[in-house]
């Protein structure tokens, strides 16, 4: 359930209403302890209809190490989240009011900097739950890249895979061939390198598998 990686974390979905029936979103929450250890225990969602408390066992981040926890499916976007753990073992609850996905908050602590949370999702609000489904033939990891990210697919039709990097607006950064194993699971890297082999600058990028209509969101740091 839960993704540890080093560097900034961000991560961005773009927030429509929600509609009606039984969609259901993804929905994740990241951790920066910003040089403390940060633990927590439960997670208190605020729905439109409901009160939701999650248990969150194992997310936890310390010195510079963020961490990622991956909650249940939820039916809309959280009018407000509260967080209960500890905070350098003393103990600790954070009630983020309207959180706006890709934005980060901090925790009530004394000492600047404080620790932060970000919430987000890799689905748009009000989409069913079948328009997970291409996302789930494509993934990225890790999805904060300081230095190499592995992408693997479940391929599509006989032709040679191949997934596209783009950048945020939209333009074409490289193409990568993804070379099929045994496993039936097709794997590319990506080294941070536009097709003329120069690094990209640091922001967000999406990997694109065409064919399946699957596209992960990845940020790149140096």
């Amino acid at each position: 359930m839960k993704k540890r990686f080093v560097g900034l974390a961000v991560v961005l979905v773009s927030l429509a209403a929600f509609g009606v029936g039984n969609a259901q979103i993804p929905f994740h929450g990241v951790i920066d302890p910003q040089r403390l250890t940060v633990q927590v225990d439960t997670a208190i969602l605020t729905l439109p209809s409901a009160v939701d408390t999650v248990p969150t066992p194992g997310w936890s981040a310390s010195g510079i190490v963020l961490d990622t926890f991956d909650f249940p499916d939820i039916a809309a976007w959280p009018f407000g989240v509260t967080l209960k753990g500890t905070i350098a073992g003393s103990p600790n609850t954070t009630n983020f009011l309207s959180p706006v996905a890709d934005s980060w908050y901090p925790f009530l602590w004394p000492i600047e900097p404080a620790p932060k949370a970000m919430f987000y999702s890799m689905q748009g609000v009000g989409e069913s739950r079948s328009a997970i489904e291409p996302l789930q033939r494509l993934k990225v990891s890790p999805s904060v890249v300081a230095g190499q990210m592995t992408i693997r697919l479940q391929p599509v039709g006989t032709s040679r895979p191949e997934v596209e990097i783009r950048d945020a607006a939209g333009n074409l950064i490289r193409a990568l061939d993804c070379v099929a194993g045994a496993s039936g699971l097709a794997t590319a890297t990506w080294n941070r390198e536009d097709r003329f082999g120069r690094l990209v600058p640091e922001g967000v990028y999406f990997c694109q598998y065409p064919a399946a209509g699957a596209v992960r969101k990845v940020l790149v740091t140096h």
